[in-house]
């Protein structure tokens, strides 16, 4: 998904997708661990059929395919817990954009104009005043208003993008290891097969996880760090430079 996606997207098209992620992942978390229920029986029904060394090299792969799985569901185990703050955020990116900046752009373009025919009309010092003191600082103010919203709309909507970005890459992960959990129950048919379906699995979900736990954890960086970007954010909603005594503009106001 790109950023040029945002001005032509709704907050549902994000929230959708990353609700599908969601979905996805507990699906493929019980098909995992299904599967491998299924795996463990069969060596369980034919483990008095194996020699030490066999059960040895089983036992040794296991831990290994264990520790790359529990590497990995720790990583969705947070997603999960936490994916409904994300939905708000997507929502509140899309507020600030169709329900401030918008408004507030539109505003911008009123401002100035004469809302009685009659003031068209209007001479003197008062109208002198009004047209060369007020109306371009109302003006500048309702059009910084705007430039504000975008501002932190498009900050929350890098932080969106980072996080279905996130959902989406976790949830390849898991369909992933799903796919050769499923692979290795149906491989590990016979005494022979078994260590040979075993000992791939745990070759095959170690490369997976290694193959996509860097980049999680990048993305992950990126939303601490758009995060700790808040300060900014909080700088740049207070700054009233363009505002009177620090009120917002009469126009926006109402």
């Amino acid at each position: 998904m790109s950023r040029q996606d945002g001005p032509h997207a709704s907050a549902g098209s994000h929230t959708s997708a990353v609700e599908k992620a969601i979905d996805q992942i507990r699906q493929n978390i019980e098909k995992i661990t299904s599967e491998a229920q299924k795996l463990i029986d069969k060596c369980n029904s034919k483990w008095f059929l194996l020699s030490p060394p066999v059960k040895y090299l089983i036992h040794q792969k296991l831990k290994e395919f264990r520790a790359a799985l529990d590497r990995i569901l720790k990583i969705a185990e947070e997603a999960l817990a936490h994916y409904a703050p994300v939905i708000s955020l997507i929502n509140i990116s899309f507020h600030w954009l169709n329900g401030v900046k918008g408004p507030v752009s539109n505003l911008a373009q009123g401002v100035g104009d004469f809302k009685n025919k009659n003031l068209a009309d209007w001479e003197g010092s008062s109208a002198t005043y009004y047209n060369e003191k007020v109306v371009p600082v109302q003006k500048e103010a309702v059009e910084a208003t705007a430039e504000k919203a975008g501002f932190i709309s498009e900050w929350l909507y890098g932080i969106v993008l980072a996080n279905i970005e996130f959902v989406t890459e976790l949830s390849t992960v898991i369909g992933e290891i799903a796919g050769e959990v499923t692979t290795a129950a149906i491989e590990a048919a016979t005494v022979i097969d078994i260590p040979w379906a075993i000992d791939r699995l745990a070759a095959a979900c170690g490369l997976i996880v290694e193959k996509h736990v860097n980049t999680l954890l990048s993305i992950a960086q990126r939303i601490a760090q758009a995060g700790e970007n808040a300060r900014k954010v909080i700088s740049d909603r207070v700054d009233y430079s363009k505002f009177t005594n620090g009120e917002w503009p009469q126009a926006v106001r109402g």
